[in-house]
């Protein structure tokens, strides 16, 4: 539930102990005997309690109403001039809403007198005519011999300003109704308007037998007036409020009282064996609690988790949660630079992860540079819940302190230092796949390391987000990146490229393989000489063993300088490989593809019937053709065959069931790996079994199509695979 961060109404609900403060406040204005108006003044700052004050105030007086005749009871008017801040109608407003109250109150003496008075008075300063229905009766014999001339507007009334003031204040003066004037919300005018509210109170509505209780935050009123007298703004106000009291300071332990019951609502949604009592403490008391200053911070904290925490509860630990949601409500600077920068937070791994002397001050200078963003707490205080957040900043700091640290136990406990969770914690604040710049250019800052680049972009491609990060390599990027980091990146693009999502090629957009040969290209491009470009691709290619296609896509389009029909056709001095360095390289692919052949890896291969292209064209030998004999002798081999082989007629066949002549395309692809008639009745076989049910979608169809293109003669009826 929302806390809407409304004041309290009642003192049975003060939980901070500013009842009996409240009382006296309400005493010093009924208990002011002199006819001269008093002016209380109530400081305090943002979130400081000054309504929830006020309205104890009233409740005291509307009490102490009860104790006396009614003819003696206080009138109170409760202006809040925020209501109508920013119409030009303060001054207006104000004494609208005085005379509203004075017409209202049964046993006023001169009542009629005192509102014809107020009316004349308000139209001298706001030169408003008054209200027709306040304006003095006249009969209709005065009416229709145009006798007494109703005053419309105050000057007509031919009366002087400073004596209708002082009869005003001659029938207040005698009244034994004392008039409370409570003006709150001061702070947040505009600065002329905390102006008008003073000239009200200081000439303006200067009343014998009138007190006002102001609240308002001192040093906003104080500079709100230099700002536009360019001095003086103390004085001003010393001039104006006799009496002032400053708001009692919220003691620490109800603080906590509070924040405390608001919190009890919260984890009673967290399964017992998530929440970890002396970690919370340990947390709380050493940092969390100074975060807290007043009513208001426990609402604006509240209320950011009750949003978050029921959406991501189940995925994180309650604890960490708690912290960084503070940190994200108080300190929103450390929490965007927090989330920027996962590298400096996490993967920290102490018993086998070494940093050295330079890494380890590089690192803790980004951390204060982070914290030097909170101007909420103190650096000590911020520092110390992060390095109990965050396991590797502790390491950071205190170099020579040996502490455990499991990043076995942090993923069970869905702690926010695993690496695994981090992400989880800022689900709602960030785009899903984002990379910010900071943890980019660290990535970049990895390429001199073979294989920490290499698990890096395995992390990204298990975080799905390895499609951004080709996004801002292909870029300019590319020409700042260092001449022996090249070969690293080309290599870990290579390996992995088959593992990446394979993304959609259309007019406005490239898919992955295609992106990846333009980071590929942009880098090859950085060498002066095709012996360089050489030697990279080599090595790339012969240490690569998690990927086929992707190797095979590159050699593709770097043959596509040395293709005369080509529209990329380059002369031999432009290319990024002589021809005999491009069948080099497509005779270490060709060796790379037998020995996926051999170990039994390439039947599964989602590419591969390109990749038995590459086989079949590249080689000087029958291996290719068979291999693809060989290998649909078996069920589990002729299906895959075909379903590869048939990849777009089945994609087609299950979204647009509409067959095309593309179709009769596949069968040619086919021919020319093996005979057709080789394949027919082994897959006439496996349709008509019992075999054939146990099959996935695309393998069913990949058969049926099949024999559907052939027209082979079946026992079983094919189902139609199309419209």
């Amino acid at each position: 539930m929302f806390d809407a961060d409304r004041p309290i109404t009642k003192s049975e609900q003060d939980r901070l102990s500013r009842s009996v403060f409240s009382k006296y406040l309400a005493r010093c204005l009924l208990d002011h005997k002199a006819t001269e108006s008093l002016v209380v003044g109530l400081y305090g700052g943002w979130g400081a309690g000054k309504t929830s004050v006020i309205n104890l105030v009233v409740e005291e007086l509307n009490f102490a109403a009860t104790n006396v005749p009614e003819d003696e009871a206080p009138i109170i008017l409760n202006f809040s001039p925020w209501s109508y801040s920013g119409q030009n109608q303060l001054i207006y407003s104000f004494f609208r809403r005085l005379s509203s109250v004075l017409r209202n109150v049964p046993h006023l003496d001169h009542r009629d007198r005192i509102i014809h008075l107020l009316e004349l008075y308000v139209s001298y300063f706001t030169h408003q005519p008054i209200p027709k229905a306040l304006r003095t009766k006249r009969s209709f014999l005065d009416t229709i011999l145009f006798k007494h001339k109703e005053d419309v507007y105050a000057w007509e009334s031919g009366r002087d300003l400073t004596l209708i003031k002082a009869e005003l204040n001659a029938l207040l003066k005698n009244q034994k109704h004392k008039l409370i004037i409570i003006i709150d919300n001061i702070s947040r005018l505009y600065d002329y308007e905390m102006k008008q509210i003073f000239q009200i109170v200081k000439s303006m509505g200067d009343y014998e037998n009138t007190a006002y209780l102001l609240a308002l935050d001192k040093d906003v009123v104080v500079q709100a007036i230099n700002q536009l007298d360019g001095f003086g703004g103390e004085e001003t106000l010393e001039k104006i409020v006799q009496l002032p009291f400053d708001i009692p300071p919220i003691l620490q332990q109800d603080l906590e009282k509070l924040l405390a019951d608001h919190l009890i609502e919260i984890i009673a949604t967290v399964t017992e064996d998530k929440w970890n009592s002396e970690y919370w403490a340990d947390v709380y008391y050493n940092a969390l609690k100074y975060f807290f200053e007043n009513c208001r911070d426990i609402t604006r904290y509240i209320n950011t988790l009750n949003f978050s925490y029921s959406r991501l509860r189940d995925v994180v630990n309650p604890v960490d949660f708690f912290a960084l949601t503070a940190i994200e409500v108080f300190a929103p600077d450390v929490y965007l630079r927090i989330r920027e920068n996962k590298d400096l937070f996490t993967d920290l791994l102490d018993n086998v992860y070494v940093l050295n002397k330079y890494e380890l001050q590089k690192d803790k200078a980004r951390c204060e540079e982070i914290i030097l963003h909170s101007n909420r707490v103190s650096h000590d205080i911020l520092l110390e819940l992060l390095i109990r957040l965050f396991p590797r900043i502790r390491h950071l700091y205190h170099t020579e302190e040996v502490f455990y640290y499991s990043d076995t136990v942090a993923r069970k406990l869905h702690r926010i230092c695993s690496p695994d969770l981090f992400d989880v914690y800022f689900r709602l604040s960030m785009q899903k796949g984002q990379i910010p710049e900071s943890e980019f250019e660290t990535l970049l800052s990895i390429t001199k390391d073979k294989e920490a680049f290499d698990q890096a972009l395995m992390k990204l491609n298990q975080d799905e987000r390895i499609t951004p990060f080709l996004d801002l390599l292909d870029s300019r990027v590319i020409n700042t990146i260092p001449l022996e980091n090249i070969q690293i990146i080309i290599s870990a693009l290579l390996n992995n490229g088959d593992l990446f999502p394979q993304g959609l090629s259309n007019p406005l957009s490239l898919d992955t393989p295609m992106r990846i040969h333009r980071i590929i290209n942009g880098l090859l491009k950085r060498f002066h000489r095709s012996e360089e470009r050489f030697i990279i691709l080599q090595h790339a290619i012969a240490d690569a063993n998690k990927s086929l296609y992707i190797i095979v896509h590159e050699l593709r389009n770097q043959n596509q300088e040395h293709t005369e029909e080509s529209d990329t056709f380059l002369p031999r001095e432009y290319r990024h490989l002589t021809p005999e360095q491009l069948d080099s390289l497509q005779k270490l692919t060709v060796s790379r593809i037998e020995k996926w052949a051999q170990n039994g890896s390439l039947i599964d291969h989602p590419e591969l019937l390109s990749i038995l292209f590459a086989w079949n064209d590249w080689a000087q030998n029958i291996n290719c053709i068979q291999y693809v004999k060989d290998v649909t002798h078996t069920d589990k081999g002729l299906v895959s065959f075909l379903t590869a082989a048939l990849n777009k007629p089945i994609t087609e066949a299950m979204t647009h069931y509409q067959q095309t002549p593309e179709w009769e395309k596949s069968l040619e692809n086919i021919a020319t790996l093996i005979p057709i008639s080789t394949l027919q009745q082994h897959a006439i076989t496996l349709f008509e079994d019992n075999y054939f049910e146990k099959l996935r979608e695309r393998e069913q169809l990949a058969i049926m199509i099949f024999l559907d293109l052939i027209k082979a003669p079946t026992q079983k009826t094919i189902r139609k695979t199309s419209g």
